[in-house]
């Protein structure tokens, strides 16, 4: 039995959320993708207000003088990748950037994007601020990338208060008789923890919600364990916390009998035992 904690317990404590208010929006990344379009905007400012005779003009002369600025003209649709595909008016497929290598294509793509209402009715007064308001709905797509690091970003802060020596993203490699024992599966570790006699290799993460994902991980921490049983100065943890594992408390039942794991409940049972090891 790897863990002193009955499992029930462990599961009891699990939290629903670790996210501060600063999880939600990476506003220095919002503001660098603007940034770097932002000669575009000031361009595309030419056609806001002008009404549909106006706008064919405006794209003309435009066109000629700096045609790159339509380039960003996907990403007022919240779509970053030039070249997906959408139906044209004749319903055949086509990517976006092609229909605007022309004037007469940009028109049509203003005009059946529904942009031509939005540059027309005069409300939005510069693009900059249009596209900053497109990067931050388009930065909530990252938040599950972010809970990840959220979470080491917790273990870091709590394994400092407790001065103990440690480094992140690991890569085995660097350990040559783990290395020996993963052969070509190289891996990187979130945390090694070095106590006087022994290093910890830990995982972490956070699940807020249930998924076929939670399953996966269990198994392969399971196995991942295993690789650690015969190796007298080096241990396993596992650090996972978040109420979506209670869709999957089967699955982490199971690896909680032969992987040592805590959440941040009892996260100061791990640093304590670390302390007095060294």
């Amino acid at each position: 039995m790897k863990n002193t904690l009955p499992f029930e317990s462990f599961i009891s404590t699990l939290k629903p959320t670790n996210r501060n208010l600063s999880f939600y929006v990476d506003w220095d990344k919002c503001l660098t993708n603007r940034d770097r379009i932002t000669i575009a905007l000031n361009h595309l400012n030419f056609l806001l207000g002008k009404d549909s005779k106006q706008m064919q003009e405006c794209i003309a002369t435009l066109f000629a003088e700096y045609s790159k600025a339509f380039e960003v003209l996907p990403l007022l649709l919240a779509v970053r990748d030039s070249n997906e595909k959408v139906l044209d008016s004749q319903g055949l497929e086509i990517q976006m950037f092609k229909i605007l290598q022309t004037p007469q294509g940009i028109y049509n793509f203003i005009c059946e994007s529904g942009l031509l209402e939005v540059f027309s009715d005069k409300k939005i007064k510069d693009l900059n601020d249009f596209v900053f308001g497109i990067e931050v709905g388009l930065d909530s797509n990252a938040r599950k990338n972010r809970s990840g690091k959220t979470m080491e970003s917790l273990i870091a802060r709590i394994f400092k208060e407790a001065n103990l020596s440690f480094r992140e993203q690991v890569n085995i490699k660097e350990f040559q008789d783990l290395h020996k024992v993963f052969g070509e599966d190289i891996k990187k570790f979130d945390f090694v923890v070095f106590s006087k006699n022994k290093q910890y290799f830990i995982e972490c993460n956070f699940y807020t919600g249930g998924g076929s994902k939670l399953n996966e991980t269990a198994r392969a921490y399971t196995e991942l364990a295993t690789k650690f049983e015969n190796l007298k100065d080096r241990s396993f943890v596992w650090i996972s916390d978040g109420q979506g594992w209670l869709s999957a408390k089967n699955k982490l039942q199971e690896a909680y009998k032969s992987v040592e794991m805590y959440n941040l409940s009892n996260i100061s049972d791990f640093t304590k035992k670390a302390q007095n090891d060294k």
